[in-house]
C-alpha cells in the first residue's frame, strides 16, 4: 500500500510544499481558494499529516474538550457535529466531557488542560454563575457555546433568546391566545433565564401574567409531562403552552393527551430547538429553530483562533427562526 506524502499532496493541488505546510498548520495567509484545492488533494489521497509528532516537539496535544451537561437531549448532537467536523478541519481530536453536574467529574476533565493534554476547550454547559469556566478560561484558550456565563471576556456563541421568547409570545397572542402557560426549568443557563424574560415582557404588555411550571434541570421528557400537566390541572388551564425545549413540549402532549386533550384543537403547544424529534410524530411540533450545525463550527473556529494566540472576549449571535407546523391554532371560540 503506497503512503501518500505532502510532495504528493503539493503536486495534485498544484502548489508548493510550503503552502501545503501552511494550509495544515493554518499558520500563513492562504487564499480560501488553495486551501479548498489543497484539502480536496488531501482528502482525495487520504494524506495523513504527522500532527501528533509536530505537537510533540511543539508541546501540543491537538486535543479539544466538549463539555456537555448530557447527551440525552438531541438538541446537542448537532452542536457537537459542528464541532467535531471543525476539529477534525483543523487537524484536532475531540473528547467529549459529559459533567452532569459532578464536580469531581468535572475537575477530572480540566486537569487535562493542566496537564498539557488538551490545548482547550469549549463549554455547552456554562451556568449564568459559573466559577468554573471563569477559572478555566484565565489560563486556557475556552469558548461558550449556546450557554455563557457573566463574564463578557470569555467568548461565546448563542442566539438571542430573549428576542426568539418574545417571538412566540407575540404569536401566542396574535392567534388570540390570552390563558398562556410557560413551561421552564430550574437549571442555571442564561437562555432559561432570558427565554422567561422574553415571554413575560411581551405578556406584561398585554397584561397578562403567564401560568408557570418548572421541569427538572435536564429537560427531560417525563418532567415535561409532570410540569404541563401541573398546568393543564388547574381550573383556568391555559389554552396555549410555551415550553423552552422541544423535548419539554413533547412531554407537554402527552400531557395533554393523558387528559383527553386534542393539539391544537384545545390545546396549542410551541416548543424551542427544532431537534429532530419536532417532526417525527403528529402534531409535529411548532418551534423555534436554532442552528445548532453552524453554531458548533462557529464555537470550535473562536476556538482554535484563541489557540493560535487571536485573543478571545468575542460575542457572536446566530440568527433563529420560528417554525409553524401542526401544534399551534387560534384559539378556539367557546360557543
Amino acid at each position: 500500500m503506497t503512503v501518500s506524502t505532502i510532495s504528493d499532496v503539493a503536486r495534485e493541488a498544484g502548489v508548493s510544499v510550503a503552502t501545503v505546510s501552511r494550509v495544515i498548520n493554518r499558520n500563513g495567509a492562504v487564499s480560501r481558494a488553495t486551501e479548498e484545492k489543497v484539502r480536496s488533494a488531501i482528502d482525495k489521497l487520504d494524506y495523513q499529516p504527522n500532527v501528533w509528532g509536530r505537537s510533540l516537539r511543539r508541546g501540543e496535544s491537538r486535543m479539544l474538550l466538549v463539555f456537555v451537561p448530557n447527551v440525552t437531549n438531541p438538541y446537542y448532537a448537532n452542536i457537537i457535529a459542528g464541532i467535531e467536523d471543525t476539529a477534525r478541519a483543523g487537524f484536532y481530536n475531540t473528547m467529549l466531557c459529559i459533567g452532569g453536574g459532578v464536580q469531581v467529574r468535572r475537575a477530572e476533565y480540566l486537569e487535562l488542560l493542566h496537564n498539557g493534554r488538551a490545548d482547550g476547550a469549549v463549554f455547552l454547559d456554562a451556568a449564568l454563575d459559573s466559577k468554573v469556566v471563569p477559572a478555566a478560561a484565565a489560563e486556557f484558550p475556552v469558548v461558550q457555546g449556546s450557554e455563557y456565563c457573566a463574564d463578557e471576556s470569555i467568548s461565546h456563541v448563542s442566539i438571542d433568546n430573549r428576542s426568539a421568547a418574545e417571538e412566540v409570545a407575540e404569536y401566542l397572542l396574535s392567534l388570540g391566545h390570552r390563558q398562556i402557560g410557560f413551561v421552564g426549568s430550574t437549571n442555571h443557563f442564561i437562555s432559561t433565564r432570558q427565554r422567561r424574560e422574553g415571554c413575560e415582557a411581551v405578556l406584561r404588555r398585554a397584561d397578562i401574567k403567564p401560568l408557570e411550571a418548572f421541569a427538572d434541570k435536564d429537560y427531560s421528557f417525563l418532567s415535561g409531562v409532570r410540569a404541563a400537566g401541573e398546568l393543564l390541572d388547574r381550573k383556568d388551564r391555559p389554552t396555549a403552552l410555551f415550553c423552552i425545549s422541544d423535548v419539554l413540549a413533547l412531554g407537554a402532549i402527552r400531557a395533554a393527551e393523558e387528559r383527553g386533550l386534542r393539539v391544537p384543537e384545545d390545546l396549542t403547544v410551541v416548543g424551542f430547538d427544532d431537534v429532530e424529534y419536532a417532526t417525527m410524530f403528529r402534531p409535529m411540533l411548532t418551534t423555534v429553530s436554532q442552528p445548532c450545525y453552524e453554531l458548533g463550527q462557529a464555537a470550535c473556529e473562536l476556538l482554535l483562533r484563541q489557540i493560535r494566540g487571536e485573543g478571545a472576549g468575542t460575542a457572536r449571535f446566530l440568527p433563529h427562526k420560528m417554525i409553524l407546523r401542526d401544534s399551534s391554532a387560534r384559539r378556539a371560540v367557546e360557543s
